[in-house]
């Protein structure tokens, strides 16, 4: 037995080495192989917990200097780290736990898997910064804006939205600032009606936009409906009724603008070649002095139009120029005058060798210095005359027959009828 014993025993101090060298080297084997590592994971999000506790009170937060993204060391084995990815990290801060005094909050660290194996788990942001204040509300009308030019000859018409209000809440900073709310949308270029949607956007007093990362709306954006239409150039005419003072005559009528810029549709302004003013608008019955009026050109457009510069209230003042009128002649020449519904079997001629008629006239003095008599035509309806008189036919010889003369503005017969001496012979005597 005692040999047994010194035999076990014999080289113990050696055998003891052999031991402890082995484990160490195996320790060593194995950290060498599996070593203790550190990975780090950014972009890492901070849950929030319990956020109701806040808002549910009418108040509202907000994450100050970005800490809710933050980098997260993991220590561990290596081949813990190597199983491990940024999806297993999970980052939480509870609302429960708020410091009311610096607007802090814990930010709690651990993994969904190998927890236990996990040496440490650490990040230099310990703190999730909150800031909080009320939660604020207003409605806003919805502004349309139309940015840009449509294509040369075209403008812009009628702009609808299908909703025109919006309901907003969020920070009291960020709404109390909000001014206007609007849907914009670009025309540019454009020669036909335009549907789209248009996301709303913030504007405060001052027209700087305001970003929409922390309102809340009913509505974020809505349809907008852009007509275009057509532009046509077009000159508007004037005219009187009624018949001045006796011995007055109307010299001229004029206008501070002789044309207007109209739009519509393509297929309607095509059609209309210039605005007429209707006599009716303009009375100068009694009148002897010139005078000026008013005139609203809107009311002379048709519903399908309207004036193209949405800053022109389409109206415009109209001279009325009214002067007294002298008695003259005018030398009508003779071919200027047309003698129509001859009946038949019948011929009928103005009797006088002479090249031109007489015509007794009144009017504007520097009228009838300016008139080209050639331009005046006269007109003679034999058929007109007889029917008047109830006769079926002419007899032969020379009578006086009415005649009807176009004057220009501020000339007028002397009387109430002119006539003209004809000649009338029956075909079978023509010549003799």
């Amino acid at each position: 037995m005692k040999k047994l014993f010194d035999k076990m025993t014999e080289n113990i101090g050696l055998r003891i080495a052999s031991v402890l060298i082995a484990g160490l080297l195996w320790i060593v084997i194995v950290n060498v192989s599996d070593p203790i590592a550190e990975n780090v994971y950014s972009g890492v999000k901070v849950e929030i917990l319990n956020a109701g506790e806040i808002t549910d009170e009418n108040m509202t937060y907000q994450i100050l200097d970005n800490t809710d993204n933050i980098s997260v060391t993991v220590v561990a084995k290596r081949s813990i780290n190597d199983l491990l990815s940024k999806d297993n990290i999970r980052a939480y801060a509870d609302m429960n736990d708020l410091n009311e005094a610096d607007g802090t909050v814990k930010i709690h660290l651990e993994t969904n898997k190998y927890n236990e194996k996990i040496e440490s788990i650490r990040s230099k942001t310990e703190y999730l910064l909150v800031e909080i204040e009320p939660v604020q509300k207003k409605m806003l009308a919805i502004t349309p804006v139309v940015n840009g030019e449509p294509s040369s000859g075209f403008i812009t018409g009628d702009v609808v939205l299908d909703q025109n209000v919006v309901s907003i809440q969020g920070p009291e900073s960020v709404i109390s600032k909000i001014e206007t709310a609007t849907a914009e949308v670009s025309v540019t270029g454009m020669n036909n009606n335009i549907s789209t949607t248009s996301s709303i956007r913030y504007y405060d007093a001052e027209g700087d936009q305001i970003e929409a990362g922390r309102i809340t709306g009913n509505i974020s954006a809505v349809s907008v409906n852009v007509e275009i239409l057509a532009t046509k150039t077009v000159p508007i005419n004037f005219s009187t009724s009624g018949s001045p003072q006796s011995g007055y005559a109307v010299a001229s009528v004029s206008s501070e603008r002789s044309e207007v810029t109209i739009a519509g549709k393509i297929g309607v302004i095509a059609g209309i070649n210039s605005i007429n003013i209707p006599s009716s608008a303009i009375e100068v019955d009694g009148r002897s002095e010139s005078f000026e009026t008013e005139i609203d050109i809107n009311k002379y457009l048709s519903d399908a139009v309207k004036l193209a510069d949405s800053t022109d209230d389409g109206k415009t003042v109209v001279e009325v120029v009214i002067e007294r009128m002298e008695n003259d002649v005018l030398q009508i020449p003779k071919s200027n005058f047309t003698i129509k519904n001859i009946p038949d079997g019948q011929n009928v001629t103005i009797d006088t060798d002479e090249k031109t008629i007489s015509v007794y006239v009144k009017g504007i003095p520097e009228v009838i210095d300016s008139v080209n008599v050639r331009q005046i035509t006269g007109t003679i309806n034999v058929g007109a005359y007889m029917s008047e008189n109830e006769l079926d036919v002419l007899e032969e010889g020379v009578i006086s027959l009415p005649a009807q003369v176009i004057f220009p503005q501020g000339i007028e017969l002397r009387g109430e009828q002119f006539t003209v001496r004809c000649k009338v012979e029956n075909s079978s005597n023509a010549g003799q």
